[in-house]
């Protein structure tokens, strides 16, 4: 006989998630913004280092598909998406999550950045939080949907979903390379938002459909 969610286990999930939320965030608050106005080639050493490099392909440092989402282009770039993540961790706080959530963002991290290579004409670097976020708000919205927990029922999640997809029609990563928006220091690369939004989707389908088999007795 099948019994409900544990304590332990909500608890866990909670951890996870708040674990990865600091895993993302910390270091983007310690590392000082990128000048994105000179070429990556006049970069400080550390960002060189850290920094993806879509245009070389597989031919760049495995670490790049993860530390390149702690670096940012300003003070500003950093403070919204350090905002954004601060609701993910928010989200993810409630018991609607199952371990499996942690899990599909942590996949999507790498996924995301990986993605870059996809992109037509990829760019030369690439630097940003961004893309990460998208995952993580679609592995919750989907996992939301699964639990249908009344702290966070399915209207909800489907209204977040529904948000993504809009703001990627709007974004139309196909036909803009590169896009600065209006009144902002730093030019967004619609594609890694699409990008994000598919790893997140899959590794959230993953983790939602797969579950490990645990024998219970009564």
């Amino acid at each position: 006989m099948s019994e409900p969610t544990s304590a332990p286990s909500t608890a866990y999930s909670r951890a996870g998630w708040l674990g990865l939320c600091a895993l993302l965030g910390v270091p983007a608050m310690l590392l000082a913004p990128v000048p994105l106005s000179l070429p990556p080639t006049e970069w400080p050493p550390l960002a060189q280092a850290l920094a993806c490099q879509p245009a070389l392909g597989w031919a760049q440092p495995l670490h790049s598909w993860w530390t390149s989402a702690w670096l940012h282009g300003s003070d500003a770039h950093r403070a919204t998406n350090l905002g954004a993540l601060l609701l993910l961790a928010i989200m993810g706080g409630l018991p609607a999550l199952s371990r499996g959530a942690a899990l599909a963002w942590f996949l999507a991290w790498p996924l995301t950045q990986m993605g870059l290579l996809l992109q037509p004409d990829p760019i030369a670097s690439y630097a940003g939080l961004s893309g990460v976020l998208h995952a993580g708000l679609v592995v919750v919205s989907l996992h939301a949907l699964a639990a249908n927990h009344p702290r966070f029922p399915r209207w909800m999640a489907a209204l977040l979903l529904l948000g993504v997809v809009a703001k990627l029609i709007m974004e139309n990563p196909f036909a803009h390379r590169l896009v600065q928006p209006a009144g902002s220091d730093i030019t967004v690369v619609p594609w890694v938002h699409l990008s994000g939004t598919v790893a997140g989707l899959l590794c959230a389908l993953f983790t939602c459909l797969w579950r490990p088999s645990v024998s219970n007795t009564t």
